[in-house]
């Protein structure tokens, strides 16, 4: 048997391994609460709100669990088997780019699939009503979409009219899909050999190139006033006045080191001896930079996915959180630049033996990940209450699964009712 029919078994295995989690009880976490939240008032036919409230969160993925609840299905159920749906378009979608893109054979495009299904950002997030893995999925075809355009000339602007309804979209479910923008816009007017012509072009038509750059300023300030207006912004503003500029660029590249080496050793610091927190952000540091390199070499032969990628990372590494789930939409692209990079700098044979040791170590996390999650959808409700989650919604559990008093203390009303509507 072939390598690439083996990783290809492999990925058939996981992914039925995902549809397992179709079982497990609704697994409420805090963002989970809010989308499930504005669900539930949107098909009351409140609209989209959290108490009445509109949420900084926008109403894309709560529409879709809307449509669930519309079909009869707003089951934990039908929203792990939506997760799974996205994440097997997703990884399709990422296998077409990966072999146009990148031109990778057919068992490294599978690789990186097989990779990205084993991430264990993904495996956390599978059971969860979350966004990231529906916007993965969605991302992932707009990508395509927009490289085929690029591609096809004779059908471009059919394509790229699907891809804008998508990107549209997109920003429903995610606002960093945003990030599509660029390479939707450097498609949109044609690319390297538009772009290309411009210094002449500005030189001949100084009046014209003044009035546009007008026109974009004047375009690009009325964008900065409505971000500034935003709820996203109005809740992490305070974050930066108290930090300040130096000590933000600080805390921001902590953070964002962190989440990296956690991508790389795919294990969350969280199960980690507490002595390796330093080790974890050394390591993704360093994964960061390699990673930053190869984007500034490759931008000589400039492509969508390399306008997406910039675009995406310049927003989360400019987000003053930690949260290692903000990667999950470029999960594959990252493997195949930091497989670029460490090609590029050892020999054939050293670069095979890190390549399959990495992986192997990769795939067992993974794997452990995905036992222990499958171990936790088949745990009895009374166990799965006291088992899952970090226990600041274990009252809540224990409320609905274990009978005890509705007026428990620290009992999250909120979680109480999602897992009651939805159980």
């Amino acid at each position: 048997m072939s390598r690439n029919r083996v990783i290809q078994t492999a990925l058939a295995v996981v992914f039925l391994i995902y549809m397992l989690q179709a079982f497990s009880p609704l697994r409420l976490v805090g963002d989970g609460m809010d989308y499930l939240l504005q669900a539930s008032s949107a098909a009351d036919g409140s609209g989209f709100y959290v108490h009445g409230q509109k949420s900084m969160r926008p109403s894309g993925y709560p529409l879709l669990i809307v449509g669930l609840i519309k079909m009869g299905m707003g089951k934990p159920w039908a929203i792990v088997a939506l997760n799974c749906f996205f994440l097997a378009l997703g990884c399709l979608a990422t296998y077409l780019i990966s072999r146009k893109a990148f031109e990778l054979k057919k068992e490294g495009a599978s690789l990186v699939c097989l990779l990205t299904m084993l991430s264990f950002v993904i495996v956390r997030q599978a059971a969860q009503p979350l966004s990231d893995i529906c916007f993965f999925g969605l991302s992932a075809i707009c990508l395509l979409l927009i490289i085929q355009a690029e591609e096809h000339k004779e059908n471009k602007w059919w394509v790229l009219g699907l891809a804008g309804v998508l990107l549209a979209f997109c920003i429903e479910v995610r606002t960093i899909g945003i990030a599509l923008v660029p390479p939707f816009l450097w498609v949109l007017f044609g690319g390297t050999p538009t772009f290309s012509r411009i210094p002449d072009w500005t030189r001949k038509h100084r009046v014209a190139c003044f009035g546009i750059l007008l026109v974009a300023g004047s375009v690009m300030i009325l964008a900065g006033r409505q971000a500034l207006h935003s709820r996203y912004l109005q809740f992490n503003e305070p974050i930066f006045v108290n930090r300040g500029f130096a000590r933000s660029l600080w805390a921001n590249l902590t953070d964002h080191s962190k989440e990296w080496g956690e991508i790389i050793l795919n294990l969350p610091v969280s199960k980690l001896p507490r002595g390796m927190a330093i080790p974890v952000q050394l390591l993704g540091l360093l994964a960061l930079l390699i990673f930053s390199v190869v984007l500034w070499q490759q931008r000589k032969k400039f492509t969508v996915v390399l306008c997406y990628i910039s675009a995406f990372s310049a927003i989360v590494l400019a987000y003053p959180w930690f949260d290692t789930r903000l990667w999950l939409p470029v999960l594959p692209f990252i493997f195949i630049y930091l497989f670029m990079a460490l090609k590029g700098t050892v020999n054939a044979t050293a670069f095979r033996t890190v390549i399959m040791t990495w992986c192997l170590v990769y795939a067992l996390c993974g794997l452990a990940g995905l036992a222990y999650s499958t171990r936790l959808t088949f745990l009895s409700p009374e166990s799965f209450a006291k088992t899952y989650g970090d226990g600041n919604l274990r009252a809540a559990y224990r409320v609905v699964y274990q009978g005890t008093a509705p007026n428990e203390k620290n009992a999250n009303a909120d979680a109480i009712y999602l897992l009651r509507r939805y159980r």
